[in-house]
């Protein structure tokens, strides 16, 4: 018997909870580390996973599907030509979640999503380098 997944779901409605996903997700590749709530920090690895694997083949179908789930061009050229040659000798596991405790205000449980393996400090040259160009074209 095939089991069914369980997919996280916030508060927000359809469209809020994807937009909330598209800014979690483009924050990440964009800064390499996110502070969250645990629920949030899950949702958004599973996405990242996805989409890391995507960028090393970089086709054009790829760069659409990334597109998708990315808020803006430069965080996909980012991922594309900076993360995933970095990872590509990694089949899986790209990123951790690390539990930092509760919240004292509402009693949230917080998490910070992480890179699992070292992304050099080569991105923040290379970002913005990306991101001029792109700004340029435009």
């Amino acid at each position: 018997m095939k089991n069914r997944g369980h997919k996280i779901k916030f508060r927000g409605g359809r469209d809020a909870n994807k937009m909330l996903m598209r800014k979690l997700v483009s924050n990440f590749v964009l800064w390499g580390r996110m502070d969250t709530t645990k629920q949030k920090a899950k949702a958004t690895q599973s996405i990242v996973e996805r989409l890391v694997t995507k960028a090393k083949t970089h086709t054009e179908a790829d760069q659409n599907y990334i597109l998708k789930h990315i808020i803006d061009r430069s965080a996909m050229r980012i991922l594309i030509d900076v993360i995933a040659p970095q990872l590509t000798r990694v089949k899986y596991g790209y990123t951790k979640v690390v539990n930092r405790g509760i919240r004292q205000t509402d009693g949230a449980e917080k998490a910070s999503l992480e890179w699992a393996y070292p992304v050099t400090k080569e991105n923040k040259i290379t970002e913005k380098k990306v991101v001029g160009e792109i700004k340029s074209k435009a």
